[in-house]
């Protein structure tokens, strides 16, 4: 495992009971509220009909669905704000030719170079002006992760966040290293774990969408057991 990586006591407990946590997520999803998965489906079904993400930040149905699915997956709540609609879609255009040099790539894959390709990726994170805020790692991760769903995984605060152990002022003004800590865990996961066995219904959308899963539920079950502040 990547030195980085190890740094996380979670990280090995996750690959080893992968389709544990998964499961848990499955039967104790905390996202039930109409739209967080309805409209999370019909935009990766769009998506991937497309058959790009070039196509896709050119089709209006598509972009429309994207911009329902962040906000029900909270972003523009509490201190997020999310741009109106064509200045969101301004923004993604404005970078749709580095958006699609990483099309088609996967969590991953092998040939890939891993430092190039976490820089790169970061600066995309950085300046895509979806959001008003300085803080854009949760708000473009999730977004980024519905135009190129085999790569990106969604990153939020009560989930991803405590199950890096990232204390808050880290994880608000120091966001590209937790970025790329968490990155090269990811391609650390994808590297011990045959994520395709378990794409397919309801949330398993995609390889990315898979870990972020299974990293739920990990918290989940974790929580179910102890008190927060002893997993914190």
């Amino acid at each position: 495992m990547p030195e980085r990586a190890s740094e996380f006591p979670f990280v090995n407990r996750l690959v080893m009971d992968f389709p544990f946590f998964l499961k848990y997520y499955v039967d104790h999803c905390p996202f039930t509220k109409f739209g967080q998965l309805e409209y999370h489906l019909e935009t990766i079904q769009r998506r991937r009909e497309l058959g790009s993400a070039k196509a896709a930040l050119k089709d209006n149905a598509y972009l429309k669905s994207l911009y329902k699915t962040i906000k029900a997956w909270g972003i523009g709540l509490r201190g997020s704000k999310l741009r109106p609609f064509d200045d969101f879609v301004s923004a993604l255009n404005t970078r749709a030719m580095e958006i699609s040099e990483l099309d088609g790539l996967k969590l991953g894959q092998g040939g890939l170079e891993e430092e190039s390709l976490v820089s790169g990726i970061w600066r995309l994170i950085e300046t895509t002006q979806i959001v008003e805020n300085k803080a854009k790692l949760v708000p473009c991760s999730k977004t980024l992760h519905h135009i190129l769903p085999d790569l990106i995984v969604p990153i939020d605060r009560e989930y991803t966040q405590l199950f890096f152990g990232w204390q808050n002022p880290e994880f608000q003004y120091a966001q590209a290293g937790c970025f790329d800590k968490a990155f090269r865990a990811f391609v650390h996961i994808s590297n011990m774990v045959n994520l395709g066995q378990y794409v397919g219904t309801g949330w398993n959308t995609s390889l990315t969408k898979v870990i972020d899963n299974s990293l739920v539920g990990s918290i989940l079950y974790l929580k179910s057991k102890y008190k927060a502040d002893e997993i914190s």
